[in-house]
């Protein structure tokens, strides 16, 4: 028989799992905050464009909540650069939004700043994840190492 003082007892090791495995309340409402911002840029897209550049925004926020690091903080140096590569990427969306808007409204051609912006935008969406990837994978083989 095992003294259930010394060891928490049955429910704090049943506690203790369910808290290994949640995830960070912080990431669990950008999680929440940026399910609800692409559903409302998908929404707005289909009507005004600038309703992507917030869609973008909660795909940051996405990749951000998952990359998070299991531990304290979970604010890990993978989400510290999925935030940088989303916002970047968040940035570059509204650039080339802004520049096809000032070409339409000119009634000229395309803007020669546009192939920069597509090219940037698409190199920081790869960064950004790649970096939540990683971070998933890492967190996966972590908790499988330690059973």
């Amino acid at each position: 028989m095992t003294d259930d003082s010394t060891t928490g007892g049955p429910q704090c090791a049943a506690a203790n799992a369910v808290d290994r495995a949640r995830m960070p309340l912080g990431a669990r409402r950008l999680i929440l905050i940026g399910s609800l911002g692409i559903l409302a840029g998908v929404l707005a897209g289909r009507y005004y464009f600038g309703g992507l550049i917030l869609a973008s925004a909660g795909i940051t926020l996405l990749a951000m909540a998952l990359s998070y690091q299991a531990g304290k903080p979970w604010f890990s140096r993978l989400t510290w650069l999925v935030a940088a590569a989303g916002t970047l990427w968040t940035t570059t969306t509204a650039w080339y939004w802004w520049l096809m808007d000032a070409a339409a409204n000119e009634a000229s051609g395309p803007v020669e700043n546009a192939s920069l912006a597509i090219n940037l935008g698409a190199g920081a969406l790869l960064v950004m994840l790649a970096g939540m990837l990683t971070a998933v994978i890492t967190r996966w083989n972590r908790r499988r190492q330690n059973g």
